[in-house]
């Protein structure tokens, strides 16, 4: 289609609403009670207001968004595409006959957003409703009569990349597993027959009546951001309500439990952790659980929210500072292999400061002598502006804040200094510009390109440094956009090592716009849009979109940077490379780096804590790959004691370390694991105790030119 045609006022349309194409039998399910809501899309419309509020995203997405994407055919294949996957993700729904039907649909979604005629979409809505309606009420009669679970049989959790069913029998099936394992799951928490019924039961019809609840707003939703995932995974549209939530998100005063949550089919997901937040505290909850109940207090009964929409979950989970919620939740490693555990967590209100920068001290021995090294565990890249107190003197920020604590470090006579970015997801670029020049004289430490392709150069200038000891920079997976600007630009001036795993490979920047602002009624309301406008890019001209950053030094990890990094969502844009800056590297640490990653191996080796981790890193990966698990009772009662006596063996083994008896089983505790609980806490975390080694030998080598020098020679006569 020609671009031009969106170049009409956006807010030309006068459209009658039309009725909805698909036909009434569509609409009618099998109920297994009459007690069951009508389906939401009976007498579903689209919204004159939506119908423009598609035209205006359009038009700002070309105008604005970083690549000016031009809406096509192309860009509607993909778009179908995405709409497909938001609404059955897991290909538990829909036939193959189903997706055949609406493919001939694909070309249509930038003719229909220029045209205001979007009832495809709601449409498509329809289908899935009377397919889901199909499926849970066909569940619902499975558990009329108890399952075998002495069959021996497989059910495929993950069947992302499966084919689509051909027939209704392959689709009854890939069920029949599902509910059983459903069924399993409660049997070995310990649940009885009635149990079970009676719980799925109340599961299943509320999957149905929470997916009646879904109303106009909510099917545009889908549709636009179906066309913005066919742009960019951070491109997002805001339904009203959800701008609102984004909103509160946004003043740092949320009261909860500190979780970011998605929906994932029928349950709530956990995307992330806030740092300092109480499920980070607690921690007990981690990223990909599955929460599947909320009970309010100490006592209050545990409300199944599997099937729920998410923001009423979240609804539910948030509420007054101080107060207890508890938990139902999933963890993701377990893989249907245990019972649902009960995790409380006591709500709130999430605020700047629990995000702030704080410091540590660890005690390192090597070759006889003792040197602390120093460690600036940061959350985030935080600035807080005078408007969010009106008080310029007492302000918060990360440059201030780690400035202050390297001085107060100091006076306890560091020897060296570990910036912790784990799980640190970004924040302010000005900070990430000022904190690196506290490590730097002067220079260019980020590059940025927008969408008209003007570049920009962001440089530190006061030509001072705060600290020019041995630094280390401690990044992960989950470290990304400002912390992936501040690890690249130390690697790159060869200031310190970058330790741990591949960062996540974010170098875009968005930015939110309020779509109501274009509306000459104030009354209504359309939400917002989230736009990608710029790439960051490294100095020396290199992106870190996709790519991330890659530690001087890797230690072991689960996560596959291709599988859980930028680079795994789809229609990421590409990573590329600009023009270097200019600037002047050190002498860097490029000549220490194969000495350094030898002790490290050596220890590895020799680390009980560390063949821990590893093999448990091990054994987890070969437990995803199967993408299936074992419908049989025994089979999961053998797995779940094989994985306890694992954990019963390590325990023992640190315990016999510790001068402590022996426990008989995990359950076990003493008044010796209570005394010594608060004095382990930082040998727990064995990867920053293994980065304060490789930092502790990175000094020690410095001032032993000959032994690098003999090291080097062996390496070269071995190769």
């Amino acid at each position: 289609m020609n671009k031009n045609k969106w170049l009409y006022p956006i807010f030309a349309l006068s459209l009658p609403l039309l009725g909805n194409s698909v036909q009434a039998e569509t609409t009618q399910t099998i109920e297994a009670e009459s007690t069951l809501p009508a389906p939401a899309s009976a007498e579903m419309r689209p919204e004159a207001k939506f119908r423009e509020t598609g035209r205006l995203i359009s038009f700002l997405l070309m105008q604005s968004h970083y690549s000016h994407p031009s809406f096509d055919d192309d860009l509607s294949k993909e778009a179908f595409k995405q709409l497909v996957k938001t609404l059955d993700p897991n290909r538990s729904y829909f036939y193959a006959s189903d997706i055949a039907a609406f493919k001939t649909h694909e070309e249509n979604f930038d003719d229909a957003l220029r045209t205001g005629k979007i009832e495809l979409a709601y449409d498509f809505f329809a289908l899935f409703e009377e397919r889901f309606r199909e499926r849970y009420s066909y569940a619902l009669k499975l558990l009329e009569k108890p399952f075998d679970f002495s069959v021996d049989e497989a059910f495929e959790y993950d069947r992302r990349e499966a084919a689509w069913s051909a027939s209704k029998a392959e689709l009854n099936e890939i069920w029949r597993k599902r509910v059983k394992n459903d069924a399993l799951s409660l049997k070995l928490a310990e649940q009885t027959d009635d149990q079970i019924k009676e719980k799925l039961t109340k599961r299943y019809e509320s999957a149905i009546r929470r997916l009646s609840q879904t109303n106009g707003e909510d099917v545009f939703g889908y549709f636009m951001n179906a066309v913005n995932s066919a742009i960019d995974p951070h491109t997002d549209y805001y339904t009203p309500r959800q701008f609102d939530n984004f909103t509160i998100n946004m003043s740092l005063k949320l009261q909860g439990i500190g979780a970011v949550l998605t929906q994932e089919d029928q349950f709530t997901k956990v995307v992330s952790i806030v740092n300092k937040g109480p499920a980070y505290k607690s921690g007990q909850l981690h990223k990909d659980d599955k929460i599947i109940g909320v009970g309010q207090g100490e006592e209050g009964e545990i409300v199944d929210v599997i099937g729920w929409r998410n923001d009423d979950v979240v609804d539910l989970i948030r509420g007054e500072a101080g107060s207890v919620v508890r938990l139902q939740v999933i963890p993701h490693t377990q893989l249907g292999d245990g019972a649902p555990q009960i995790v409380k967590l006591i709500r709130e209100e999430i605020k700047l400061e629990d995000q702030a920068a704080k410091s540590d001290v660890l005690e390192i021995e090597q070759e006889g002598e003792k040197l602390n090294i120093g460690v600036i565990e940061l959350p985030s890249f935080y600035s807080e502006s005078v408007a969010s107190n009106g008080d310029s003197k007492n302000l918060s920020s990360t440059t201030q804040d780690v400035a202050r604590l390297i001085k107060e470090l100091k006076s306890k006579d560091i020897g060296g200094l570990i910036i912790d970015l784990r799980n640190n997801g970004g924040g302010s670029l000005g900070e990430v510009v000022n904190l690196t020049g506290l490590f730097i004289d002067k220079g260019p430490v980020v590059q940025g390109k927008d969408s008209r392709g003007k570049l920009r150069v962001l440089k530190d200038t006061d030509g001072k440094v705060l600290y020019d000891g041995p630094l280390a920079v401690m990044v992960n997976g989950g470290s990304a956009s400002a912390s992936e600007i501040f690890a690249g630009a130390i690697q790159d001036y060869g200031r310190g090592i970058v330790i741990g795993e591949n960062t996540f490979g974010k170098g875009t920047v968005q930015s939110v716009a309020d779509l109501n602002q274009y509306l000459r009624d104030p009354e209504t309301k359309i939400g917002a849009l989230k736009l990608t406008v710029e790439k960051f890019y490294r100095i020396t001209g290199e992106s870190t979109q996709n790519k991330g950053v890659q530690p001087d030094i890797a230690f072991p990890t689960i996560f596959d940077h291709e599988e859980y990094g930028e680079s795994s969502y789809d229609n990421a844009l590409a990573w590329d490379t600009i023009r270097s800056a200019n600037f002047h590297s050190g002498k860097g640490v490029g000549q220490f780096l194969p000495y350094l990653k030898f002790k490290h191996e050596e220890r590895k080796q020799s680390d009980q804590e560390f063949s821990f981790l590893v093999d448990d890193i091990n054994r987890a990966k070969v437990e995803r790959e199967k993408k299936t698990v074992t419908l049989s009772y025994e089979q999961r009662i053998a797995k779940r004691n094989e994985n306890d006596a694992i954990r019963l063996q390590r325990e023992n083994l640190r315990r016999k370390l510790q001068g402590l008896e022996p426990l008989t089983a995990l359950a076990e505790e003493t008044e010796d694991d209570n005394a010594l609980e608060q004095e382990e806490v930082k040998d727990k975390d064995i990867l920053l105790k293994e980065a304060a080694n490789i930092l502790t030998d990175f000094i020690y080598i410095q001032t032993k030119p000959d032994i690098v020098a003999a090291f080097n020679e062996q390496q070269d006569s071995v190769n």
